[in-house]
């Protein structure tokens, strides 16, 4: 395909543009192959698509124009398939006028015609041309976008299996946001005075009790519950020990097992038996979480009050994390570091952990596990904290480099965070470095 040249493309859709050939000529395979170019980075074919139909669309209405009355009753009478689409049309003009023009491309035979009819009437020029280019850019964008698709196979749409783990996941936000707009809608027909004020309690109502059942009740945190979700997706990677290679790993975790949710970086990776020992020595406390701890509200609470509240479970590769500890600050500001058990690499024999280190600044509503609710919310610049622990750890003697292993991420809107993509390696002394052994 990237090889097709680009009048392939424009003669394709300026026939299909161009009254008498477009009865025959079918453009949809023109637009669809543009689409497809565009996935790999060409322009050429969709400009040419474009350039093609605007150049047969203005040859069709000055067609109409100079040949008008007489060219429809040609039409009509010597290619019966057209009369209909010219009776159609001609009802449309004079109903509706340049939005006819305008989305003629999406009304199937008319689009044909409808160029030419739009001459022969004597719709001015200008006009034509502008509603002709708005349902042009309509009509071809709609073909050229599902050749994109088409090109980007199905792993551009979730699989089916993603979309009942998200549905299940979220079963519980839907079943409050049903029941709180049902409600509702009983008070709002029921009570006149302060009928808003009525409405808002009732949804704050019904989404703290959905946290507190989520949090303290549901099987969201139960290990066989993750586990039968890790089977039924096919991205799921268990480590492999025998062949872990670290420029290979998957540098990325998220708040949720479906795949809707926005990523953190993973930007620690310790060589050794267990990181307790690292983090002890740095003055690192282990921490509680829900996945790991399975608490109550009442433990909840204790740890609110002792300002060492659990810290939310982040996944990497479907897998909450194994631990997690932080450096105890306030109940708004703290240190924290989730950790997960990666395998034995390949080239050295080292075992391999996995972390996540960052610095909570403040609270925030997060869409977290299939839930809208309060969470921490972290700093964007989570180089700041690697580079920290990685400089402590230097002072302390443990081995430390930097490899380019993550993304390197602006901050934007879409992100929160950003970071220049180098993973912190710390390692025993006694163990290999990350360049030789």
């Amino acid at each position: 395909m990237a090889n097709v040249d680009w009048w392939w493309f424009f003669g394709g859709s300026f026939l299909d543009a161009l009254i008498g050939p477009n009865l025959f000529v079918p453009g949809e395979p023109f637009l669809i192959g543009a689409g497809y170019l565009l996935s790999s980075g060409a322009l050429y074919g969709v400009i040419a698509v474009l350039c093609g139909g605007l150049l047969g669309d203005q040859l069709s209405f000055w067609i109409g124009r100079r040949f008008g009355a007489k060219g429809r009753r040609w039409m009509g009478s010597h290619i019966q398939r057209t009369r209909r689409p010219l009776a159609r049309t001609r009802l449309l003009l004079k109903k509706r006028g340049p939005l006819v023009v305008a989305a003629a491309r999406l009304l199937g035979p008319v689009a044909w015609i409808m160029p030419f009819l739009a001459g022969s009437y004597a719709m001015r020029w200008s006009t034509f041309t502008l509603y002709s280019l708005i349902g042009l850019s309509i009509g071809v964008g709609q073909f050229v976008l599902m050749g994109y698709l088409l090109a980007q196979g199905i792993a551009l749409l979730p699989s089916w299996d993603s979309v009942v783990l998200a549905l299940q996941e979220h079963s519980l936000l839907l079943m409050a946001i049903i029941t709180a707009s049902a409600t509702c809608y009983w008070l709002y027909r029921r009570y006149k005075w302060k009928k808003w004020l009525t409405m808002i309690l009732c949804w704050l109502t019904t989404l703290a009790g959905a946290n507190y059942y989520h949090f303290f009740h549901s099987q969201a945190y139960d290990m066989a519950w993750i586990s039968s979700a890790q089977a039924r997706m096919a991205s799921t990677a268990e480590p492999d020990n025998s062949a872990l290679v670290l420029d290979e790993l998957n540098y990325q975790v998220f708040p949720g097992l479906a795949p809707v949710y926005q990523a953190q970086p993973i930007n620690i990776i310790y060589k050794g038996e267990h990181p307790d020992r690292l983090m002890k020595q740095l003055g690192w406390i282990e921490n509680k979480t829900f996945s790991n701890d399975q608490l109550t509200a009442r433990q909840y609470l204790g740890l609110i009050d002792d300002t060492t509240p659990p810290v939310s479970d982040l996944y990497w590769n479907l897998q909450p994390q194994w631990l997690a500890y932080q450096v105890k600050g306030d109940l708004l500001k703290r240190h924290h570091i989730r950790w997960w058990y990666a395998g034995q690499e390949a080239e050295t024999g080292n075992t391999i952990w996995l972390a996540a280190i960052s610095y909570d600044d403040n609270i925030k509503l997060a869409h977290y596990k299939g839930l809208i609710t309060l969470l921490h919310a972290i700093d964007p610049d989570t180089d700041v904290e690697r580079d920290t622990l990685m400089q402590n750890a230097q002072q302390q003697g443990w081995n430390t480099e930097y490899a380019p292993f993550g993304e390197i991420i602006a901050f934007s809107k879409s992100r929160h965070y950003f970071s220049d993509g180098r993973v912190a390696i710390i390692a025993e002394t006694n163990s290999c470095s990350a360049s030789a052994c």
